[in-house]
């Protein structure tokens, strides 16, 4: 397996002017060798996020390789057609070599929030329930229109890719 060259990495992808740019890895294969994990970069300049956005059939790790995050983070308690009822764990600030994670419930809702140019290594494994309706599914959620619901639960919505971008990216 071939290293990676993050440099070169980090000046052909650049920075989006909402969002997130990405790359994938590409450690190689062979006919002995399947990969079943995605390794991607994200690149996020400052004050672009990660959208606020939870999971179905996948869990994924998160190692900040260089800058600082806001991380905030939420197990997910259920979810329905239009919202998701999250709970509150994690919201700190993250830099390079800090490790977050989501898990299939615990920690399963996450949103990054670059304070400065801001580079993450993520590894993201799908497809965990063969019986799934679908591989992996993502919530983008309005987090500024979560409505508390007792207990320290939230009710957020969610809303499309387009819509978390222009308000969150």
């Amino acid at each position: 397996m071939d290293g990676i060259d993050f440099e070169s990495l980090a000046s052909r992808i650049g920075f989006a002017e909402l969002g997130v740019t990405t790359a994938r890895i590409d450690f190689g294969s062979d006919e002995t060798r399947t990969l079943k994990f995605l390794p991607k970069i994200f690149a996020l300049d400052t004050g672009r996020s990660i959208i606020p956005h939870g999971h179905a059939n996948m869990v994924s790790a998160h190692l900040p390789l260089t800058g600082a995050f806001q991380l905030r983070q939420y197990d997910q308690v259920s979810r329905d057609a239009h919202s998701l009822i999250i709970e509150p764990t994690v919201d700190r600030l993250i830099g390079a070599g800090d490790l977050s994670s989501i898990g299939e419930d615990d920690d399963n809702v996450h949103w990054f929030i670059a304070e400065e140019p801001s580079y993450t290594f993520d590894v993201i494994v799908t497809g965990l329930d063969d019986e799934a309706e679908h591989q992996f599914e993502i919530f983008n959620l309005d987090m500024e229109a979560a409505e508390p619901n007792g207990n320290g639960l939230l009710r957020v919505p969610t809303m499309s890719v387009s819509e978390a971008l222009r308000k969150y990216g």
